[in-house]
């Protein structure tokens, strides 16, 4: 399985479409079995130039912070899923993604924006998005900068 996922400074960067770089995780049989490849996207801009990016390099899902309707659509027409809400540690995310554990978005237990990926950064604190701009529901509403895995 490859996976892409919007990078910056090891974090998943917020949004696809002007995401500075990414980081391709390409999985063998196990999740220690990755080798990890970050592209400079500095050159590209929105989401036709992604998703074009994103075919070229043979991904089978992406992840990053917030991707509009367009470009979700535009990736699913390349067979590629979108995986949009999340931010946190980038190497992590996508551990959890391969092996079934990353939190779905909206899911009670991940917060309203789609999870923290440990980093409680899920909702920034957004009042729009159903958190009330404060704990984002990710069971670690108590952080204390120490990572939660």
């Amino acid at each position: 399985m490859k996976v892409a996922v919007a990078y910056e400074n090891g974090e998943i960067y917020g949004h696809f479409g002007h995401c500075p770089m990414f980081a391709f995780y390409e999985y063998g049989d196990y999740v220690t079995d990755c080798t990890k490849t970050v592209v400079d996207t500095s050159d590209r801009s929105g989401h036709e130039a992604m998703a074009a990016l994103m075919k070229e390099q043979g991904v089978d899902a992406v992840l990053c912070g917030q991707m509009g309707g367009e470009a979700k659509a535009l990736l699913l027409s390349m067979g590629i899923v979108p995986i949009a809400g999340y931010s946190g540690h980038a190497d992590t995310a996508a551990d959890l993604l391969v092996t079934g554990q990353l939190p779905l978005a909206g899911d009670s237990e991940a917060g309203a924006c789609g999870g923290c990926s440990g980093s409680c950064g899920g909702c920034g604190g957004d009042e729009g998005c159903g958190c009330g701009g404060g704990d984002c529901g990710c069971g670690c509403g108590s952080y204390d900068g120490e990572e939660a895995w």
